[in-house]
């Protein structure tokens, strides 16, 4: 019997811990968005553009002076708009937050999404919202870094 109370008070502790480690990680990454979002001076890069399905997109970067990327907005307009924000910290993506709101009322929120990652790892696991799947905005958000085109700077 004292083996099983033990077992879940040591269980319970390792739990929190972890919990705890996650908190301060993710305050981390939010203390480091907005300190450098506050503190930079950016000149975005815009590349407007037409999507597969043939909706209008617009697509910004943030560079900050060391030339590293920091953030890319993907909006896609329709009768819903969908924007993508993701977050870089040397060269790895940290955080992505996805907005999709009425075309006709931006005030009207239909979907929401905001990850946090460590080493390719998601970190706030149980925020996790199944339409908009963690795993494929951190694909997403690594290959749109690939992609920055520094020649229009």
């Amino acid at each position: 019997m004292k083996n099983i109370i033990l077992t879940l008070v040591c269980v319970f502790l390792g739990t929190s811990v972890f919990a705890q480690n996650n908190d301060a990680e993710i305050k981390t990454i939010q203390t480091y968005i907005q300190s450098t979002s506050q503190n930079e001076w950016f000149d975005p890069i815009n590349k407007p553009g037409t999507n597969a399905k043939g909706l209008a997109y617009d697509l910004s970067y943030y560079v900050l002076a060391d030339d590293s990327v920091f953030s890319i907005i993907y909006t896609v307009f329709d009768k819903y708009t969908l924007q993508k924000v993701f977050y870089y910290k040397q060269n790895e993506l940290i955080a992505c937050i996805v907005e999709e709101t009425d075309a006709n009322n931006a005030n009207k929120l239909l979907r929401y999404a905001d990850y946090f990652f460590k080493n390719g790892q998601l970190i706030n696991t149980a925020d996790e919202n199944k339409e908009l799947p963690s795993n494929l905005l951190y694909a997403e958000g690594v290959q749109k870094l690939k992609e920055v085109d520094f020649t229009q700077k």
